[in-house]
């Protein structure tokens, strides 16, 4: 079964939060593509994500829509968890081999430049190539691996600048509901809160990917589609011990952990760590020989 753009749309919504609808094509040099559109939404005034399927490489590209200008506008003045968030996903396609060529009102621009953010932003291109792949070889079940992988890449580094409400905005109401409780609810509310930014899970499960660092399981290997992309994200420091205005960065402060791993990183305060997780692993798995 050839890559389908329905399950990469699946895939990506449940990533991001962010409901898309898949199509098809081909470009004129033969090569076929696939695209994703936010669902229920004037396709003029948003954007379309479309992934290139090349001969052992990809090409994902970001384009707004032709009465967008309003949204680039918006995604220009994003908040500084949402610009480092969509620098740390470019980094990760770098460090893995990929080129990244980013566009800002029509002139390339060096993401890692800090001036990036200080005029409005009128259009904005992004085109993330991946060469070298063992792609187009046959496989397609790996195909639709590379094409989830570098899909899903792109779209965390632009749902990261969108203007969307964040879950838990109204974690000030929630704080003051809670302010003659025990540190335990107020825990609560500061884990929901985090947890909530779905910007920082797509992008964790973007730069990481969906094994567990711990035992290195994958669900969807394990269990079928079903469970394709199912796993849980662990913050390396507790939530409760940072502060208020702490910038989640999804390279270092999140990791993908399976639920049992999850579990048991959290039997302890201060929690395990990856490192400790694995050690018990490797013991338990001599002692067994």
């Amino acid at each position: 079964m050839s890559p389908d753009p329905r399950s990469l749309a699946e895939r990506v919504s449940v990533e991001t939060g962010l409901e898309f609808s898949g199509t098809e094509g081909r470009e004129k040099d033969g090569s076929r593509w696939l695209e994703l559109v936010p669902a229920d939404h004037p396709a003029g005034q948003t954007f379309t994500l479309r992934t290139v399927i090349g001969w052992r490489r990809l090409d994902v590209h970001f384009r707004p829509g032709n009465f967008a200008s309003d949204l680039m506008e918006a995604m220009g003045t994003a908040d500084e968890t949402g610009r480092r968030t969509f620098l740390a996903v470019l980094q990760a396609c770098r460090d893995a081999g990929a080129e990244t060529v980013l566009t800002i009102n029509g002139s390339g621009r060096d993401p890692d430049d800090g001036g990036i953010w200080t005029a409005p932003w009128r259009s904005l291109g992004l085109v993330i190539r991946k060469g070298m792949l063992a792609i187009n070889e046959g496989d397609a079940e790996a195909d639709m691996q590379q094409i989830e992988l570098w899909t899903s890449r792109a779209a965390a580094a632009i749902f990261a600048l969108l203007p969307v409400e964040v879950e838990g905005s109204d974690m000030e109401e929630e704080a003051a509901d809670v302010a003659g409780l025990p540190e335990g609810a107020r825990t609560r509310v500061e884990v929901n809160r985090y947890e909530r930014d779905r910007r920082s899970r797509a992008a964790a499960l973007a730069i990481h990917g969906y094994a567990c660092k711990a035992c290195d399981l994958d669900l969807g290997e394990r269990y079928g589609p079903a469970a394709a992309g199912f796993i849980e994200v662990h913050h390396v420091t507790p939530v409760s011990e940072v502060g208020e205005n702490y910038i989640i960065d999804p390279r270092a402060d999140l990791l993908p952990l399976c639920p049992n791993c999850h579990s048991v990183t959290h039997r302890r305060t201060p929690p395990f760590s990856v490192t400790e997780l694995r050690a018990m692993l490797e013991q338990t798995s001599a002692g067994s020989k």
